[in-house]
């Protein structure tokens, strides 16, 4: 304690570190040098608000990752005030703990995202949590910081806090691109350090099989829910429901096949202005047919927004999302069951072929594609009157192949 009374400026540097990185080790030194603070405490959450744990790493490992990350840094601490805390963890709560553990007189600097800010209102007690501490809004290189500074001076202004602006350039790493390295078999030497590296093999974190509970099932749909009307949230339960049956008879993996056909559709209803947004803002790639046809788009924002509200990071369940749409060349197992499950669920208006599909798809899911995008093709040209997407005709002449006659 006699330690802690001599600090007088303390920063806070909150985060899942999922794991920890150099981004954060960056970001905490640039915060410590600019705003001349004695101390950054570095705070891994325990159960924040808005956040799934299907994925989260275990809190320990969390800490103990950022334990040794920080260890050689005399002006970096861990506290496992979060972790240790019952319940949802709320940032009022940890700044008022840390009021009463430092002493009123501390000045206390709370870092967090620019993204974060515009959202900041939304926080528990917010209006007094802008009063009890400065916050530094960090940024990397590029970021549209026109629209951040706009909303810190209103901030400052209506609420008479002091909100920072600080540009780091290492923000560029993030610990969802070091979890899909990991799962991909990617190198992360020099993006973590090399004690963080070590911990993570030792411990064989981030190679992991989903195994969602009964409550995380039930949380995942109230989600799902808010975010359709019901003629859509109606459609995607028939979509689970036939997913499931094909990942049963193809030995596709159940969990992982529940949550890409739950959230296979959940851009689908977002206003094409806020698509293009997010695609923009992510940096998804859009060919000149997408652009034109925004509609088709939801796929891959779909997979974007499991991974940013849920920290869903395993590129099989994304690419399932991603890829429901229009399809892709060398497309998996349970891609292919999203895919045809789409065109197949009980609720969809009955087309030619479609009870065909279904069944063919219960035991050859590549003779079901061929079906199924013959099918979609015809719709498009012939119905709609419209030009199909170049990839279907590709992917239709590639599963000609398995279209072979039933004695």
């Amino acid at each position: 304690m006699d330690t802690q009374k001599k600090v007088r400026k303390l920063a806070i540097m909150g985060g899942t570190f999922d794991p920890i990185h150099m981004g954060h080790l960056v970001t905490a030194e640039e915060v410590r040098h600019e705003f001349n603070v004695d101390e950054v405490l570095f705070v891994p959450t325990g159960h924040p608000p808005h956040k799934s744990h299907i994925n989260m790493t275990t809190c320990e490992h969390r800490y103990l990752m950022t334990v040794l990350a920080t260890a050689a840094n005399p002006y970096f601490k861990v506290s496992r005030i979060e972790i240790e805390r019952e319940g949802v963890t709320y940032t009022i709560d940890t700044i008022k703990e840390l009021k009463r553990i430092y002493g009123e007189e501390v000045e206390l600097y709370f870092i967090t995202g620019a993204d974060a800010v515009h959202k900041i209102l939304g926080w528990k007690e917010s209006t007094e949590l802008l009063q009890l501490c400065d916050f530094v809004a960090v940024t990397r290189p590029g970021y549209n910081k026109e629209e951040l500074l706009r909303k810190v001076k209103m901030l400052n202004e209506q609420y008479e806090t002091n909100i920072h602006f600080l540009e780091v350039p290492a923000l560029a790493i993030s610990s969802s691109d070091i979890r899909r390295r990991l799962m991909e078999m990617k190198p992360i030497k020099y993006l973590v350090p090399q004690e963080v590296e070590n911990y993570i093999k030792k411990h064989d974190l981030y190679d992991y099989n989903i195994q969602l509970t009964e409550d995380e099932k039930a949380c995942m749909y109230d989600y799902v829910a808010s975010k359709l009307s019901p003629k859509r949230y109606a459609h995607t339960r028939g979509v689970v429901e036939m997913a499931l049956e094909y990942a049963k008879l193809n030995g596709i993996d159940y969990d992982e096949t529940f949550i890409a056909a739950l959230f296979h559709d959940i851009a689908k209803e977002l206003p094409t202005e806020e698509t293009l947004a997010i695609c923009d803002k992510y940096g998804i790639a859009l060919d000149e047919y997408e652009r034109t046809h925004p509609y088709l788009v939801h796929g891959k924002v779909g997979a974007v927004i499991l991974q940013r509200d849920w920290g869903i990071s395993k590129p099989s369940i994304l690419d399932a999302i991603r890829y429901h749409t229009l399809g892709r060349l060398n497309m998996t197992d349970l891609e292919k069951a999203i895919y045809l499950a789409d065109m197949t669920e009980e609720g969809r208006s009955s087309y030619k072929g479609k009870d065909e599909i279904k069944r063919l798809a219960q035991y050859n899911l590549d003779r079901a594609m061929y079906k199924a995008l013959v099918s979609s093709n015809n719709y498009i040209t012939n119905i709609l009157k419209q030009e199909a997407h170049p990839i279907i005709n590709e992917l239709i002449q590639y599963y000609k192949q398995f279209d072979i006659q039933e004695d």
